[in-house]
């Protein structure tokens, strides 16, 4: 998908708490207000970062060009991590624009998502890989799948750590360190191999140790983005980074925030060193290889998960049926699959007031990206049991 020649997302408000301050006090004499005040609606703290307030993506040039440059690389990046460490914010921050739906729920990312981000010294293919965690149902194992497979076809492998997860660990769990590294098992599926055998600083995370044998498995390049630093204090990252610092064979550890964007060029500059010498592979407008029909079922797929609470987003799997370009605007159907009967009643809502407002969101993201007006149609259908069906698994793109 090329990338959109449009406005920038609007700023959004900053995130935090709104504290009020008191208001004058009445004169004495002064007639007390006969009503109350009207309720102010406070915004609320925005669940992501505008990913155009920074961006080093802008190329001026073409692939042919590129080619002449002298050293230029271009390669495999694949991000990998627990779930909700910030792979996909990363990835969206990194391009300079949105393509990796994201939400406040761990495994929002169902399928490896290859953006593309191209700059004057490097082309570097992104994989934005589901989080590794302990699979029990074949959803979840088909997801897992897809990132071990992603690994395999990495230059190099970023882990992302999520700061705040990773020094909560090693503040509560500093005098039991000895316990916590019996417990690895438990927070994602075990590696084969010789990695399986591996011994890692207790001090780190067991989620985090349990990714690292995962990678160590496939691949022995890679390197650590320590991501959500906005959100700790500086001197509680110190002995986060030395515990990361003892696992074998790793690379740089790059603080960063994926919310601010601090430390993304030192990780792009970490990265591009793995990369081989060649031209670029992909056009240099591109942000990804996924295409528009791909990317509005992910949108509608998005609002499910921003909006509605329980277990419903994950019993819910969407593709879209038709994508038409007309004169003036584009047409888009997207069929919503749910496994029961009351799943469907709840994305509907009452007279149909939620579907509404799932739609209206998931089509203003459509027509921020393709840049003109979308007609959008959702319907909402029944596929009983649908994740633990193999044919479905492999209709909906999930296995091979």
């Amino acid at each position: 998908m090329p990338r959109s020649h449009g406005s920038r997302p609007q700023d959004r408000p900053a995130a935090g708490k709104h504290r009020g301050r008191p208001g004058p006090r009445p004169s004495p004499g002064a007639p007390s207000p006969s009503a109350r005040p009207e309720k102010v609606e406070r915004p609320l703290p925005p669940q992501e970062p505008d990913y155009g307030v920074q961006s080093w993506a802008q190329v001026d040039g073409d692939a042919q060009a590129l080619a002449q440059v002298p050293g230029y690389r271009c390669g495999v990046v694949t991000l990998v991590g627990q779930p909700n460490a910030g792979k996909s914010t990363l990835l969206n921050r990194l391009l300079g624009e949105k393509v990796a739906i994201v939400s406040q729920r761990p495994q929002t990312t169902r399928d490896t998502l290859r953006g593309i981000l191209t700059t004057p010294t490097a082309q570097v293919a992104l994989l934005d890989t589901p989080g590794i965690h302990k699979a029990r149902s074949p959803l979840n194992r088909a997801m897992i799948g897809q990132a071990v497979e992603a690994l395999e076809a990495a230059d190099v492998v970023v882990l992302i750590v999520d700061a705040q997860k990773a020094v909560r660990w090693q503040q509560q769990h500093a005098g039991e360190a000895r316990q916590a590294a019996e417990v690895d098992d438990d927070e994602a599926p075990a590696a084969e191999g010789p990695a399986a055998k591996l011994v890692f600083d207790p001090h780190i995370h067991p989620g985090d140790r349990a990714v690292m044998r995962q990678i160590l498995h496939s691949n022995q390049k890679w390197l650590i983005a320590l991501n959500k630093v906005d959100l700790v204090r500086p001197r509680h990252l110190l002995p986060v980074m030395a515990a990361l610092a003892t696992a074998p064979h790793v690379g740089a550890i790059v603080p960063v925030s994926a919310w601010t964007a601090d430390g993304l060029r030192n990780l792009l500059a970490a990265m591009v060193p793995y990369l081989g010498e060649g031209p670029p592979q992909f056009p240099v407008d591109d942000l990804t290889d996924r295409s528009l029909r791909w990317l509005c079922a992910e949108m509608v797929r998005e609002q499910v998960f921003q909006q509605i609470r329980d277990e419903v987003p994950y019993g819910v799997a969407c593709e879209t049926e038709v994508y038409e370009e007309l004169p003036d605007l584009a047409h888009v159907q997207v069929l919503v699959h749910v496994e029961k009967p009351a799943q469907r009643a709840i994305l509907i809502g009452r007279d149909g007031v939620r579907m509404k407002a799932l739609a209206s969101a998931a089509r203003a993201r459509m027509e921020a990206l393709i840049g003109r007006k979308v007609f959008l149609e959702v319907h909402v259908r029944v596929e009983a049991n649908w994740s633990a069906r193999t044919d479905k698994l492999k209709e909906f793109g999930y296995l091979q």
